[in-house]
């Protein structure tokens, strides 16, 4: 019996491993991609906008259509649908294509990420504490298994196509095995707590410091997915061989960080919590600048994972738990905010990068962990 009031969680936890790792086995395959089609940082910067596209066009209507699916039938739909089209954007040959598979990557990532969460917070109502962060632990991990993959691919030349056919069809197979022990929705019980509530969120100040909150720390987030590699190559200089264990060492620390979160966060409450991440956000990435070395880069990007790791399990976490709306409704805005910056981060990297430099990129970054600091100020809880 305890085994069994246990799988939900198990299962959740599992699916977080798989979509983690294809986000990530995207990220490790960019600067192959990129130097396939022949692109310069700014230009490459556009293309990654596109994936932001994807999301915002999802913001008006992913809330209400997870609620209609219910998140257990969602999270299936979606997370098998993002490994289709990641292995879409392997045999993407010309721009235009890529850049509509990006779009459409974008777009289902957004409603995976919201209806993943909404099973997580469903599960974590039958514990007590934060359980979050350890789910998302297992999203790092993932990311991390991915990017070492990923590595290993990009030594031994396989092409980015085969790559993301052999992710996805492991990533499918288990979504399909694992979706019998998600969570089902309760049949539309709970809402009578909330009687006549508008399909529209009733936007609270708290609400708007965790939608900057979640914004910042995915700006910071997909800068490190998507140009850790690039800076491993461009500024570190460092050996073919060495280039993947940038993105590596950033995953592994952030999977480790995510793991201890629950307990920081039980022990020293939020906005301790949220201090300690800004700071170590903004240390790790002025030290990468400031030492571009191959060991003190990655000793850097494990001090950046460390610190991002808590800030979105625990925002997600209070979004879902708001008064103010239901689970969909808070956790539609508060992951779009978020996955926007995820996306709209490495396209400003790009710019920045072609007008000046990526050192003078990863500077710009690091400003985002101060600003992690300085809302928490504004936050009204312990």
């Amino acid at each position: 019996m305890i085994y069994k009031k246990h799988l939900p969680r198990m299962a959740v936890t599992l699916l977080f491993f798989f979509f983690g790792g294809s986000s990530a086995t995207w990220a490790s395959r960019i600067p192959t991609i990129k130097l396939s089609m022949n692109v310069s940082d700014s230009n490459w910067g556009l293309v990654l906008l596109f994936l932001s596209i994807g999301t915002l066009i999802t913001l008006p209507f992913a809330g209400n259509l997870i609620k209609k699916l219910g998140s257990k039938k969602s999270t299936l739909i979606f997370i098998i649908l993002y490994f289709i089209f990641l292995i879409g954007i392997g045999f993407c040959g010309e721009l235009w294509q890529l850049k509509l598979n990006l779009i459409a990557y974008g777009a289902i990532g957004n409603l995976t990420n919201i209806a993943i969460n909404t099973q997580a917070v469903n599960v974590s109502k039958s514990y007590k504490g934060q359980i979050i962060g350890s789910m998302h632990g297992t999203w790092s991990i993932g990311g991390f298994f991915a990017s070492w993959l990923g590595a290993v691919m990009i030594a031994k030349n396989i092409p980015p196509s085969e790559h993301f056919i052999l992710y996805s069809s492991i990533g499918i197979l288990v979504s399909l095995w694992l979706f019998r022990y998600l969570l089902p929705d309760e049949a539309k019980e709970e809402p009578m707590e909330l009687p006549k509530k508008s399909k529209f969120i009733r936007v609270d100040k708290n609400l708007i410091v965790l939608g900057f909150l979640a914004f910042f720390a995915m700006v910071s987030e997909g800068t490190m997915t998507d140009w850790s590699n690039e800076y491993m190559r461009n500024i570190v200089k460092a050996d073919k061989k060495y280039i993947g264990y940038g993105l590596t060492a950033y995953m592994a620390a952030m999977a480790c960080g995510r793991f201890i979160s629950d307990f920081v966060v039980r022990k020293f409450g939020s906005k301790i919590t949220l201090i300690i991440s800004g700071s170590l956000i903004f240390i790790g990435m002025i030290c990468a600048v400031l030492f571009p070395t191959l060991l003190t880069t990655l000793l850097s990007f494990v001090i950046v994972g460390l610190g991002i790791s808590a800030v979105v399990p625990l925002v997600y976490t209070l979004a879902g738990n708001s008064k103010t709306a239901s689970p969909e409704q808070t956790l539609t805005v508060i992951t779009s905010i978020g996955f926007i910056g995820f996306f709209l981060g490495p396209p400003c990297i790009g710019f920045l990068a072609e007008k000046f430099s990526l050192q003078i990129s990863f500077t710009f970054i690091s400003l985002f962990g101060i600003g992690i600091i300085f809302l928490v100020r504004f936050f009204k809880i312990k």
